[in-house]
């Protein structure tokens, strides 16, 4: 007891010696705020370095690892070349397919499958595009929640009962789906524009089929849609999170092992867009129009996607400065970049009053044909790029976030590389960005929608010359106390 007593008061002493010294040097040197001027220059954030690994099983699965131990749990995404388009001729079938996957495996309805495994603080998640469908799940990496957890998410995806009891339950949601869709003026305008671009053709669907083709479907074909497009060899995995690269092996294997053998199924058809300009009008009572321009753009994979999709950020800027501050038109616009497998699109969308739609239609047309003309100016480059390098680093702040770049990586066969693109974009000149533009776009290819309602046409508002916003000014007459 003695030794421990003289090792304590020895600590206590040496802790009152460090608090002297430390106090007198605060006391002789001057205090120096934890601010930095601005007029400094500014020390670069601290970027976590993210290393992919990747690899491949010998069924043909692609399996991509992240690996960020910070907490103690992972998320596994796996994707399947299942989408919504890779069944035009029954439209429907993928989405029927995937909501059966869940509704029962040997020993578990529905309900027990998600009782298990919310018992192991899992969460397991679903969706569908318009190329693929994947599942995901979200754990502990403690080994005695994550291996029972793994063992029915697999079993969920490759061995599921798809069972007949529950294929009318899940054609109901499906319409239901197709009834809100209806309802909704932005997905109408959405639907009608693909149709535009992509006449006959499974981009066009909906995600959820047609009513009639939903009526039609069977069992016996959500069957073998199953065993071929959520077959190994169709499969893409992603895992993110506290686990070691052997650990991230043995899961995905597990994973691949459990799916049906099979190759990967075909490509979706390549896209033979109309060449013709077109204007669509869709009359919808509502309290604005809604506006859609939309025409072929290049592939995800394109090494010119960086310098269109840098474009596209300065364009949005001239189009919510010119129609939202200036002019007070719409509260949002957006121009950007689609990355379907098949076809790439660049689309404008915005919302407009009734009356003056097709006077914002005619300006958004004059501007991007100066836009195609003149390119970005060096001061907008300048800011877009300054902007992308500030926020970048907060699209990988999260596992989720992470893996939602994976899975784009995964998907188009990018580089194993979270910072490619910005790394690409950044290093972009004007001239680069107004070659891209002009090799791949055209001011008078516009496939365009008008949904709302009938209205008699004025002329664009002067614009407001302010350095504020005059959208969000109070009136001259109210004063805040």
């Amino acid at each position: 007891m003695d030794k421990f007593k003289g090792l304590i008061n020895g600590l206590i002493m040496a802790g009152m010696l460090l608090s002297t010294q430390v106090h007198a040097a605060a006391t002789t040197a001057p205090q120096k705020p934890g601010l930095q001027s601005l007029n400094e220059p500014q020390t670069p954030a601290i970027h976590r370095t993210l290393s992919i690994k990747g690899y491949k099983t010998h069924s043909g699965t692609k399996i991509l690892f992240i690996r960020t131990p910070g907490l103690p749990m992972f998320d596994a995404l796996v994707s399947f070349a299942a989408g919504s388009a890779h069944t035009p001729h029954q439209p429907g079938l993928a989405a029927v397919t995937l909501s059966l996957l869940n509704e029962g495996v040997a020993g578990k309805d529905v309900n027990a499958i998600q009782a298990t495994f919310d018992n192991l603080g899992a969460r397991m998640g679903m969706g569908i595009g318009k190329d693929q469908a994947w599942f995901s799940l979200r754990s502990l990496s403690d080994e005695t929640r994550r291996t029972p957890a793994l063992e029915l998410f697999a079993q969920v995806l490759g061995k599921p009962l798809l069972p007949e009891a529950s294929l009318s339950g899940v054609k109901s949601q499906l319409q239901y789906f197709l009834d809100l869709e209806d309802q909704s003026h932005a997905t109408q305008a959405r639907q009608v524009n693909l149709g535009q671009l992509f006449p006959d053709h499974g981009y066009a669907q909906s995600l959820y089929g047609t009513r009639a083709g939903l009526a039609s479907i069977t069992r016996t074909q959500a069957q073998d849609f199953h065993r071929e497009a959520y077959a190994a060899g169709n499969a893409q995995i992603t895992l993110v999170g506290d686990l070691t690269e052997e650990e991230a092996q043995r899961i995905g294997a597990q994973i691949s092992a459990a799916l049906p053998p099979g190759p990967a199924t075909a490509a979706i058809q390549p896209v033979t867009s109309p060449t013709d300009p077109s204007l669509l009008r869709v009359e919808r009572p509502s309290a604005q129009a809604y506006l859609r321009l939309a025409q072929p753009s290049v592939l995800r994979s394109s090494p010119d996607y960086d310098a269109l999709q840098m474009a596209m950020r300065v364009f949005t800027n001239r189009l919510s400065n010119e129609l939202r501050e200036r002019r007070g038109l719409t509260y949002h616009v957006e121009a950007g970049l689609s990355a379907l497998q098949a076809q790439g699109l660049l689309t404008i969308r915005l919302q407009a009053p009734p009356e003056q739609v097709d006077a914002v239609l005619a300006h958004i047309k004059t501007m991007f044909s100066d836009f195609l003309a003149q390119g970005p100016t060096q001061e907008e480059l300048d800011d877009s790029q300054q902007q992308l390098a500030g926020s970048a680093p907060l699209n990988s702040a999260t596992n989720a976030q992470i893996l939602s770049q994976l899975y784009a990586i995964s998907t188009h066969n990018l580089p194993l590389d979270l910072d490619f693109s910005t790394q690409a974009a950044l290093k972009l000149n004007l001239a680069s960005i107004k070659t891209a533009l002009n090799r791949h776009y055209h001011a008078d290819q516009w496939r365009v929608v008008i949904l709302g309602p009938k209205a008699d046409q004025q002329p664009l508002p002067a614009p407001i010359e302010s350095a504020t916003n005059a959208m969000c000014r109070a009136p001259d007459e109210i004063v805040a106390s």
